[in-house]
């Protein structure tokens, strides 16, 4: 279940980017310093601190035979990294040069190995950028080039990838030690297609004196904040101008009657804003086993894994055998949805569907809007959401959220000030009979038409007669 240190920041939303980018394949070549087989290590280590010996000192020393020393010395002479002159045996110079990236001591052979890269640059800063499996995130936030750089040259992804070789290796292939690496010649640049990269944000309360919201654009990237400037200007501009629904004593008083529950509006101070600390108190103090409080999106996966473990904790029975149904009575505002963990929360209750004995296909998830919310933007959400409807004006509060599975489970947020400027989903999940009952009759999610206004249905969502029967 959540346990909620307010002393430290706590995520309470996520989104996510559509990067434009532009992918390029270069054919390299690289230079990688590696250990050398041990028994040629410890010799040319003997070899360094002695200078000279005799060979069969050297035999006696690491216990050879007169057939192992002679097929060791043979070898090494071959590669030229001794120097043999009667008996005695000393380092030739070149191998002197093996000693040259370390100061303990440890031989190095240097090798030059074919490199092939596929490498992604964004269109915003032309940065290198992680790729991770890209193509374009339906419901994310979509950023525009500017004029001037809808491409990039050949050239350019040359001279990049030859001046920040090393950043590549660390930053886009995780190589723990890129300093062992060199780049030795680039033989060939070809450009491929273009395609969107996924980059993750976040936001945070920060409760500690007067509250405040932190907002961090690029979680991965923090050691290069100036090369990405232009990127995060972008994000930056393009996550301002969408917006949360207002908070309003109306959508409070609504929260109450969905989910019987005053504490909110008891938690108020004298300067109208919700105390949070104060409302979370309550909240627990109820220790109720088929019920749990929440700070943030549901979707965050603090919150979706509590979520799954009440659902889990509390599915047999009669709410095992319930065909499962989803109902997303999504917010207004422009911000809401605009992260993969919307995704990831539809997709993670959709498998406990089909593992419930009545899992006959899996979940059929809707997605309701209200009538704030134009229908462009509510078909964002059609490779998520098996069907969309759209809810007829004053019928859903705008500034409330519902996710209802019948049956299983209810989960009710509303927007809260707890400063000026300062807006914070809360709410509860539940998953007692009686308040999934009560949420469903008065949210009625199976009305038709003029109530309820289709945007898009798949062909395998069920029968309405069907649905109806979970009830």
């Amino acid at each position: 279940m959540n346990d909620f240190n307010l002393s430290e920041p706590t995520q309470v939303s996520s989104f996510g980017f559509n990067v434009p980018c532009r992918e390029f394949v270069i054919a390299a070549q690289v230079t990688r310093d590696k250990r050398m087989p041990m028994v040629d290590e410890f010799a040319l280590r003997a070899l360094h601190l002695c200078e000279s010996i005799s060979v069969s000192r050297f035999a006696r020393f690491f216990g050879f035979s007169q057939t192992e020393v002679d097929i060791v010395l043979a070898d090494l002479q071959t590669r030229s990294l001794i120097t043999l002159e009667g008996n005695e045996v000393s380092l030739h110079s070149m191998a002197k040069e093996l000693f040259r990236t370390t100061g303990d001591g440890t031989p190095l052979i240097t090798d030059v190995e074919s490199f092939p890269a596929r490498i992604w640059f964004d269109l915003i800063s032309k940065n290198m950028i992680r790729s991770r499996g890209l193509h374009n995130v339906k419901n994310l936030i979509g950023l525009t080039p500017s004029p001037g750089r809808t491409d990039i040259p050949e050239n350019f992804a040359r001279e990049a990838f030859h001046d920040n070789f090393r950043d590549y290796l660390r930053l886009i292939r995780r190589i723990k030690n890129p300093e062992a690496w060199g780049l030795y010649a680039i033989s060939d640049v070809t450009p491929g297609r273009f395609s969107y990269a996924q980059i993750s944000g976040k936001q945070s309360l920060l409760l500690a004196g007067q509250p405040k919201l932190q907002t961090t654009l690029i979680e991965t990237e923090t050691d290069r904040p100036q090369k990405l400037r232009l990127l995060t200007d972008a994000m930056s501009h393009a996550l301002g101008n969408l917006t949360d629904p207002e908070p309003t004593a109306v959508a409070r008083s609504e929260y109450a009657r969905l989910t019987h529950s005053t504490y909110i509006d008891d938690s108020v101070n004298t300067e109208g804003f919700v105390d949070l600390g104060a409302w979370l108190k309550r909240e627990q103090a109820k220790k109720d086993p088929e019920a749990a409080p929440f700070i943030g999106s549901i979707c965050l996966e603090r919150n979706r894994k509590a979520l799954t473990s009440l659902i889990a904790r509390n599915s047999e029975g009669s709410l095992s055998q319930v065909a499962w149904s989803l109902f997303w009575f999504r917010p207004g505002g422009t911000i809401w949805g605009l992260s993969e963990d919307l995704q990831a929360t539809v997709g993670e209750l959709k498998a406990m569907s089909r593992r419930s004995p009545s899992g006959d296909g899996g979940l059929v998830a809707t997605l309701i809007s209200p009538a704030s919310v134009n229908s462009d933007r509510a078909k964002r959400f059609d490779r998520i959401f098996d069907r969309g409807l759209v809810a007829r004006a004053g019928r859903s509060n705008p500034s409330v959220e519902v996710l209802l599975i019948r049956g299983v489970c209810a989960v009710v947020s509303t927007l809260v000030p707890l400063a000026n400027g300062v807006h914070v989903w809360v709410g509860r999940i539940t998953v007692k009979p009686n308040d999934i009952t009560r949420i469903a009759e008065r949210l009625r999610p199976y009305d038709t038409e003029p109530e309820l206004v289709s945007l898009w249905t798949e062909s395998r969502t069920r029968p309405k007669q069907n649905l109806e029967s979970d009830s």
